[in-house]
């Protein structure tokens, strides 16, 4: 047999290289050996969705798992710049909820975050920092947003639409997997209010803020009291002459999760306000993070492993569910003093912390309890031009109106995604998300969800999930790659299975009482779409893949084409090492590349 022509170096940009071709889509003729050592990686074309954490991520894990040369990404970005949530969202107080030192790549620490719960600036800078590190930008196709991507069967490829957003040009593009990296929180929308246009002064969203408003001695109206009104109104009740807060529903509003180890590490012996969740990390806590990267390690393993062990809280009538409810009620109080006893009755909820997201928020009870700030309980029942009107009649004047009204949440894509049958996801999921391990779609192939329904979000840190989600999608792809796959879809059958165990699980979770929650597509009564374990439940969940509940269409006319022409990639490469790779002195794993 001749040796085989492969060469010894790499000579690819960007993932491409020669010597890796596009498999083809359907072989003609009889069956036939094929001329390649076991399981060489046919080259993948790959699109996503997306450039911010998710895209970020993909770029990374794809060049550390994939074989260089073998595969090609593009991350089509609908902004004119990368970053995603941290990108969009500037309203005056926008900040995290996870503590800062967890809120990084899990294997790309940050040992120099200026707060314990850092702003979105900051998270932004980490994004771009991470990406000129890692070179990401050469993969992302700025102001491209993908409109349209429709399953060809026969091809086994995905046909992608693409427009720019500010000129609608449109142009074609394709690959053979295609992820959504877009989040659920990305696609803010107005709320349905009746003559909302009608307002004749300054008009914003949280999510598209206007800097070159001046809210200096103004009036402002802010519509909602979910976690990004929590963080503005703080910021508005300073320098306003008055804040009018819409409030449409209860919230609980916490101390902060995840700060034993800032307390016990940073704080200790000082006189802490149990109101100020925030801390600013001193020049000395930030040398010791870099100088001890043990210890600091050891801070965020500890930040993380609280997270993970209050998952108890989401049990409906369990002791740390009671106490939870016990504590944040005091504190809730404390905060907004004596009094108030209207504002109370409606802020406080009934249902049990955690039924919706918690909100964890420095000075927003002191803001709303403030002479300058009014909150208004009365439903809104239209929007006129000198402000809103209230169920009771009343016409509330401002000069500038905030809509903090958060997201369409994303259960389904914000473009369309149309299988081979021709039916769009819109259609699939009439009755409801129907997204394996929030990730895959039976009847939608090679087609991967990062961090969808059924994930988790309301619990812990939503990075560790996005990167296993995706070490995931990359292991079916290398799966694709090396063993003449076409088509990978789950079955719905192990879907029907996994929201049979979410079902049982929940119905004794916090989730199903009577709150109105994205966590069940906005509604008060319906599936719970939340992982039914803590975070780390969901890690060792998706961390191996089950293969077995995914149906395959092979490329060949035997499944068995990839063993090739009995060469494995050492043979070809006069690898003695890899040719060798069982013979040890001790009984330690071995495998073949």
């Amino acid at each position: 047999m001749a040796p085989s022509q492969m060469p010894n170096s790499i000579n690819g940009v960007n993932g491409i290289a020669e010597m890796y071709q596009y498999p083809p889509a359907n072989p003609e003729g009889e069956y036939e050996i094929l001329p390649q050592y076991h399981s060489k990686p046919s080259k993948l074309r790959v699109a996503c969705a997306g450039a911010g954490a998710s895209g970020l991520c993909l770029a990374y894990k794809m060049e550390k798992m994939l074989t260089p040369g073998s595969w090609e990404l593009t991350l089509f970005e609908k902004n004119p710049h990368f970053g995603g949530t941290w990108y969009e969202n500037t309203y005056p107080g926008v900040a995290c909820d996870i503590p800062s030192h967890d809120y990084n790549f899990t294997w790309d620490p940050k040992p120099d975050w200026s707060q314990f719960f850092a702003s979105g600036k900051e998270i932004q800078g980490y994004f771009e920092d991470f990406a000129e590190r890692h070179g990401s930008k050469k993969y992302m196709q700025l102001n491209s947003k993908i409109i349209e991507a429709r399953w060809d069967p026969s091809e086994g490829i995905w046909n992608l639409t693409i427009e720019n957003p500010q000129t609608k040009e449109q142009r074609k593009d394709w690959a053979h997997t295609f992820v959504n990296g877009t989040g659920i929180l990305n696609n803010w929308r107005w709320p349905d209010i009746e003559g909302l246009h009608d307002f004749k002064g300054p008009l914003m969203h949280s999510a598209h803020w206007d800097h070159s408003v001046d809210f200096n001695g103004k009036t402002a109206g802010v519509i909602g009291t979910g976690s990004t009104s929590v963080q503005i109104v703080p910021q508005l009740q300073k320098i306003c002459k008055e804040v009018q807060v819409y409030m449409r529903s209860p919230t609980w509003i916490s101390p902060p999760f995840g700060a034993g180890a800032l307390t016990n590490d940073l704080q200790k012996g000082e006189d802490v306000n149990p109101g100020q969740r925030q801390y600013n990390f001193s020049e000395t806590d930030i040398k010791k993070f870099k100088e001890d990267p043990e210890y600091h390690l050891d801070f965020r393993k500890r930040i993380e492993a609280e997270i993970n062990s209050l998952f108890g809280m989401y049990q409906q009538g369990s002791e740390l569910s009671n106490q939870f409810r016990e504590v944040i009620t005091a504190e809730m109080h404390r905060r907004m003093g004596p009094g108030h006893e209207k504002l109370k009755e409606f802020i406080i909820p009934k249902w049990s912390p955690g039924c919706r997201r918690i909100s964890p928020g420095d000075g927003y009870l002191e803001a709303i309890v403030k002479e300058n700030v009014e909150p208004v309980f009365d439903g809104i029942k239209r929007i006129v031009p000198e402000g809103i009107e209230t169920n009771d009649g009343k016409v509330h004047k401002m000069d500038i109106l905030v809509c903090a009204t958060g997201f369409q949440v994303a259960f389904r894509p914000a473009f369309k995604v149309i299988n081979g049958e021709g039916k769009s996801i819109d259609e699939d999921w009439a009755n409801g998300p129907n997204l394996y391990f929030g990730v895959s779609a039976p009847r939608f192939p090679n087609y991967y969800t990062i961090v969808g329904p059924g994930a988790t979000w309301s619990n812990g840190t939503l990075l560790p999930s996005i990167e296993t989600t995706i070490e995931y999608s990359i292991k079916c792809m290398k799966k694709m790659q090396t063993e003449g796959i076409k088509a990978m879809a789950v079955k719905q059958e192990a879907l029907d299975e996994i929201y049979a165990h979410f079902d049982t699980f929940h119905k004794t979770t916090v989730w199903q009482e009577e709150c109105r929650s994205w966590f069940k597509d906005g509604k008060i009564k319906n599936r719970i779409y939340l992982w039914p374990g803590a975070t780390i439940h969901f890690l060792k969940t998706i961390k191996d893949p089950r293969f077995e509940d995914y149906d395959y269409t092979y490329r060949y006319k035997n499944r068995f084409a990839f063993l090739g022409n009995g060469d494995v990639k050492a043979t070809a490469t006069r690898d003695i090492k890899g040719l060798s790779t069982y013979i040890r002195n001790s009984d330690h794993e071995w495998s073949v590349e």
